[in-house]
């Protein structure tokens, strides 16, 4: 019989991503929409574990936001997140769960790290505060899942990866991430014949984007391997400023006007982009180019959101 996988968060962008790969596998899936299990309800989660057993668990659930969202709401972003991680891990382990995979985020790494960031110097700095609460809820969510490796021989691993954007992401503006956000500012600007776009801060900090298909891919390439790290950064190699970042998208919506930077908003980190030897050498690597892909969701926008 094939084992019964569990996606937490499967209608969101990265959980539906996922169940999408895994469908064409004809994977033994276990579905449970949001609105009949509230992750954060560790009584609801204990029974729904208890009832359904699943074998494998892969956590894709949270609250995920851009910079202004992850200042504003900060309280609920480290609640949120921790209660879901670790109601999923505790359950996990509890349950007799075989496989999990926890999704971290890039943002966990400290605000001064030496660039390219290893998963090695976790902790060695402090945190960039914009999203400070956000990143602790992952961080103790990962090392909630290292300790159960630890004390239990259990096989949960945690994943960082990049940037995301992709299919299924938010695009509202105030609390979208950088992607979703640039793509209906340029699109409505067209429409509306604007002479400028403005772009939050100053455009110069630079970020690591990867597709969240590659993403999913890596979840399904990690399934079947058993790994001696406990949390494995995932990454593109498509690295660039907000500046060319916005130039590109400039030129897939055929937006003629002029971009603006409002540098009274924060950039956040300088600069982040991961060290991805440890899956190099797994034998994993993303194929999505930031062009295609970008190309490939300004489409989804105009399709669904237009």
């Amino acid at each position: 019989m094939k084992n019964k996988i569990y996606i937490a968060g499967q209608q969101g962008m990265v959980g539906s991503a996922i169940i999408k790969l895994l469908e064409k596998k004809k994977s033994n899936i276990i579905y449970c929409k949001r609105k009949d299990l509230d992750l954060t309800n560790q009584t609801q989660v204990e029974k729904w574990f208890k009832k359904n057993k699943p074998d494998i668990v892969i956590n894709a659930a949270g609250r995920v936001g851009g910079i202004l969202d992850n200042s504003k709401f900060i309280d609920e972003y480290i609640y949120t997140n921790t209660m879901i991680g670790f109601n999923l891990l505790n359950c996990s382990y509890k349950y007799g769960v075989k496989k999990l995979i926890n999704m971290g985020s890039a943002c966990i790494y400290p605000r001064e790290a030496k660039q390219p960031i290893k998963e090695s110097y976790l902790l060695s700095s402090k945190l960039e505060k914009t999203n400070e609460g956000y990143a602790l809820a992952k961080i103790s969510t990962l090392k909630y899942c290292e300790y159960l490796n630890q004390k239990y021989k259990k096989n949960f691993i945690s994943l960082q990866p990049a940037n995301l954007y992709g299919e299924g992401d938010n695009f509202d503006l105030k609390s979208s991430h950088v992607i979703p956000a640039l793509i209906r500012k340029f699109h409505i600007a067209k429409v509306n014949s604007k002479k400028t776009v403005e772009v939050w801060g100053s455009g110069k900090v630079k970020r690591e984007f990867l597709n969240v298909d590659d993403l999913a891919s890596s979840v399904i390439f990690l399934l079947n391997k058993k790994t001696q790290y406990p949390y494995i950064n995932v990454g593109s190699r498509d690295y660039l400023s907000i500046k060319n970042l916005s130039e590109i998208i400039k030129k897939i919506t055929k937006y003629q006007g002029k971009i603006v930077f409002n540098k009274k908003y924060p950039d956040g980190v300088k600069e982040r982009k991961l060290d991805t030897s440890i899956l190099d050498n797994m034998g994993w690597k993303s194929k999505i180019k930031i062009q295609n892909g970008l190309q490939k969701y300004y489409n989804y926008f105009i399709e669904h959101y237009t």
